[in-house]
């Protein structure tokens, strides 16, 4: 198991050293020579070490479906502490479980931070930040399947672990050329909206940085009061983004392979995502009308609260916190919702509340017709035995990692910090599992995690992991078969 994660990570190296580039050039271009020295010596030393491991560490070709949760679970882990060192090569004035908790909240998109002032941090070491949620959003795994040759067709195992739902669908015979077009579109939408956000204002700077925020659903921003500040037209762009990034991404691979809507005019998930964003910005509507200028200023701020829920991108327009509490436990069912599975958002998923919800119709209707058999149907097909109790199954952990996590969590704050409201505590905790970024009360929009102390920040990161992973490839690592495998 161990030469399999090794050898994982050593495809992952690379793709993370070239990563660093970005960030390289700028701060050559900007005279910061010792800064970019150091990133270009990592960049330098994660090839080395890439080249090593896999000259001299050559696992099996075939990898099996235990080997592929382990190896990911394991490598998101040692990808985070490489993602450190960008941070401490800075010198910002972090301590390293801040810049932990920082690097994991990137990668696993949740977009989370505990740095307080942001427009106070170098613009090279910015671009780092946005990156490893651009990086995450898609999936480090699966970009390294598209650039590397890793374990043959075992790669479908590796996906499987990684991408978001609870299942991996492609649309080529050959997984690596599946995952090539979701990268094409992926990189694609970027650039489209790096243009439409320069065009409408925004420095190319800012408008790269919430590029990549936006279409990872990952949420940092470079300023202080995130995109509050931004006009109605950006705003506007980052709401189509937004929207786009919570659709699944091999859903809007066909629709732009076909040229025709027909896909997703067949999608059950579809329809019942975006009927969610509609519902959910009329309520919104109401509350946002009467604290905005105009109706237009209205709507869009109510679609960018519902989609920032929705869709787990964070990003900060209003401060819904001053909301009555109606409005605010609203918001806290949002954030477990998600978006379609197959895309870069986080929380339970669509596709998953839809099969709970017919489950539990099919479970009503058995009392009623006791000798029926009834089938679950998504999109006019039946969903899979083994699905159904996969996404039962999912659901049952992730109610018990939710309490256990909110126990803990409270433990640890009252014991080693602050104490704070249950709101604040149960929705921090909802934030990190569906990798949302703010909460609720004292972690509100337009608060900040920095006051937290060290072990509750530790808590968090686990549980940002757990959630981005989808439980399953790290609730693994603790079965003892695994490392048999």
């Amino acid at each position: 198991m161990l030469k399999i994660i090794l050898f994982i990570s050593g495809g992952l190296l690379p793709v993370l050293g070239i990563s660093l580039l970005p960030s390289m050039i700028h701060a050559y271009v900007n005279k910061t020579t010792d800064y970019a020295n150091s990133l270009l010596f990592l960049f330098l030393s994660s090839i080395l070490i890439s080249y090593l491991i896999r000259k001299y560490i050559s696992p099996a070709r075939q990898l099996n479906t235990i080997q592929g949760f382990g190896a990911v679970g394991l490598s998101w882990i040692l990808l985070s502490l490489f993602g450190t060192f960008p941070y401490i090569f800075s010198n910002i004035n972090l301590s390293y479980v801040d810049i932990l908790f920082e690097t994991i909240s990137g990668l696993t998109t949740t977009g989370s931070s505990v740095i307080t002032n942001v427009e106070s941090v170098d613009k090279s070491l910015l671009i780092w930040r946005s990156t490893t949620q651009w990086l995450g959003g898609m999936g480090i795994i699966v970009l390294t399947i598209t650039v590397l040759p890793l374990i043959g067709s075992g790669g479908i195992n590796l996906f499987k672990a990684e991408s978001p739902g609870p299942s991996a669908d492609r649309l080529t015979p050959k997984f690596k050329d599946t995952a090539k077009l979701l990268w094409i579109v992926y990189i694609s939408l970027t650039i489209i909206e790096t243009v439409l956000l320069f065009v409408s204002g925004l420095t190319l700077f800012d408008s790269f940085n919430h590029s990549l925020t936006t279409l990872s659903t990952g949420g940092f921003s470079t300023f202080n009061s995130s995109v509050s500040n931004f006009s109605q037209q950006s705003k506007a762009i980052i709401n189509v983004f937004m929207y786009l990034a919570g659709i699944s991404f091999i859903l809007l691979l066909r629709t732009f392979r076909s040229r025709s809507l027909k896909d997703f005019y067949k999608s059950t998930e579809f329809k019942f995502y975006t009927s969610i964003v509609i519902t959910s910005s009329a309520i919104f509507f109401v509350k946002t009308y009467s604290i905005s200028t105009g109706i237009g200023e209205a709507i869009n701020s109510a679609f960018f609260t519902s989609l920032a829920l929705i869709t787990t991108t964070g990003f900060t327009n209003l401060n819904y916190e001053d909301w009555n509490i109606n409005y605010r436990t609203y918001i806290l069912g949002l954030m477990f919702l998600g978006g379609m599975a197959g895309s870069t958002a986080g929380g339970i998923k669509t596709i998953r509340v839809i099969a709970l919800l017919k489950s539990v119709r099919n479970e009503i209707r058995k009392i009623f017709y006791p000798n029926a058999i009834f089938k679950i149907r998504m999109s006019k097909s039946i969903l899979p035995e083994k699905m159904i109790e996969s996404v039962q199954t999912f659901f049952i952990l992730y109610v018990a990692i939710f309490v256990m996590g909110t126990f803990a969590l409270s433990i640890s704050i009252n014991t080693f910090g602050n104490a704070i409201s249950f709101e604040g505590v149960l929705s921090a905790v909802a934030s990190a599992m569906n990798n949302i970024g703010p909460g609720l009360a004292e972690i509100g929009p337009v608060e900040n995690y920095y006051f937290l102390d060290n072990t509750s920040k530790v808590i968090l990161s686990i549980l940002m992991v757990i959630g981005r992973l989808e439980i399953f490839p790290i609730a693994i690592l603790l079965y003892k078969k695994t490392w048999k495998s």
